[in-house]
């Protein structure tokens, strides 16, 4: 929940992006944030957990 609502407020300044890319820890790995990106049309891109790459 708190990724979502942090996500929407970022969609609000800036705009929906067509991809995000998350460190696929936990918080982002989920199947609720799963459907979110597809409700918003988002490509998830998962790199390796707790690395900028």
């Amino acid at each position: 929940l708190h990724v979502e609502t942090h996500l929407t407020a970022c969609f609000a300044v800036m705009g929906v992006p067509a991809e995000i890319k998350t460190d696929n820890g936990p918080a982002h790995s989920s199947q609720r944030v799963a459907r979110f990106m597809t409700t918003w049309g988002i490509k998830h891109v998962r790199g390796i957990p707790h690395s900028l790459t």
